[in-house]
């Protein structure tokens, strides 16, 4: 911890409260807190050619050059987009269902996946989807056994966001390219706090954003897509910024652009590519593989705290199975959770709540001195 420690300057709320939610939120650092401040002063200096021209464009540049390395990608297969919601939606337009309708994902995705899908029910889609036997986990194998030549793409969620359960993508990569068909991988809760190599699992598109584990704020999200199938993929929703030339202003016909920006629409976000890349900065700086370990510590010591106060544990006890959070049920279903929660925030200890149960997301900066003063809190409440 002595070498990450000196990280915890970067984030203020911490010394002031125990801030133990970053699969929900990540905090804000002294870093892009200063990045937004710089922004606002050029907005409030400068015309749009220079703010955009000579600092929006090649900040989001930045952003999408640092999003890249992050998980093992060339910055021409990554579109910058405002969520995952958005990026999904667009990659589905470019799917064919009348031939292949079966869209294969899990009960235990998060719900834009499902709705995203659901939406393209109107063209053909028909969604397969596969069942958690325990609320907390979903087999490769029994989403292997969905996957055949009637299915066109595989939605995944790496890292499961209510337990926290990481998939094992590779046999579901290898029977869905056996089968002919696309992986997606929403990557939302996995992304700098679990490494993953694109290239290396062989993924064709993944999703995710800054809000959470990158600590870059709202409003700004990726599409990874693999290299070879950026051209032969014409998507639907479209924009002025995923054409060729977009500030030649010509009207005369779409051409997309030849890298994944072809699945970027309208005007960006811009404040949210300075604040995002101060968040990026800082979890390339530490590493994901730092990350990964001392998550895992402390992951680990959550789970131990949780079986001393007579919790039910509702997220792998094992620590490579599970991801950045641990979730356990609490006394009182799900208005006991609601309650227990608010009195939480009265204390200054910040958690979040699904359902009947609790969850908390330690990051690579916090202690466990501040796991200790959450359940010191908590066992006074339950």
């Amino acid at each position: 911890m002595s070498d990450l420690s000196a990280y915890r300057n970067e984030f203020p709320v911490l010394n002031q409260r125990t801030y133990l939610i970053s699969a929900s939120l990540g905090p804000l650092s002294v870093r892009s807190r200063r990045l937004a401040e710089e922004h606002l002063d050029l907005w409030q200096r400068l015309g749009p050619e220079e703010l955009w021209g000579e600092h929006g464009l090649p900040r989001l540049e930045r952003c999408r050059r640092q999003f890249a390395e992050l998980i093992g990608a060339d910055p021409s297969e990554i579109a910058i987009v405002p969520s995952v919601s958005s990026g999904l939606s667009s990659l589905a337009t470019c799917l064919d269902f009348e031939k292949r309708p079966k869209v294969v994902l899990t009960d235990m995705d998060f719900p834009t996946n499902h709705y995203v899908w659901r939406a393209h029910e109107r063209r053909g889609a028909k969604l397969d989807v596969v069942p958690s036997p325990d609320r907390i986990r979903v087999e490769a194998g029994d989403v292997v056994d969905r996957i055949d030549d009637q299915t066109p793409i595989v939605n995944v969620n790496r890292v499961l966001f209510e337990s926290s359960w990481i998939m094992d993508l590779p046999p579901i990569i290898e029977a869905a390219h056996d089968n002919g068909a696309y992986v997606v991988v929403d990557d939302f809760h996995g992304a700098g706090v679990v490494p993953i190599d694109v290239h290396e699992l062989g993924i064709d598109f993944l999703l995710a954003g800054v809000l959470k584990w990158l600590c870059g704020g709202q409003g700004l999200a990726f599409l990874y897509c693999r290299s070879d199938l950026i051209e032969k993929l014409d998507p639907l929703v479209v924009g002025w910024f995923g054409t060729m030339e977009p500030f030649n202003f010509d009207r005369s016909g779409l051409r997309l652009r030849g890298d994944a920006g072809r699945f970027e629409t309208g005007t960006y976000a811009l404040p949210q590519a300075w604040t995002a890349s101060g968040g990026l900065e800082i979890i390339l700086e530490v590493g994901v593989e730092a990350i990964r370990k001392r998550s895992q510590e402390l992951t680990s010591y959550v789970v131990d705290k949780a079986q001393e106060a007579g919790l039910e544990l509702l997220s792998p006890g094992h620590a490579e199975r599970r991801g950045g959070l641990v979730r356990m049920r609490v006394p009182g279903g799900m208005e006991g959770a609601k309650r227990i929660l608010r009195q939480l925030f009265d204390r200054d200890v910040v958690l979040d709540q699904r359902g009947d149960a609790l969850r908390i997301s330690p990051h690579f900066f916090n202690t466990e001195d501040e796991i200790d003063r959450c359940f010191e809190e908590l066992v006074k409440l339950v």
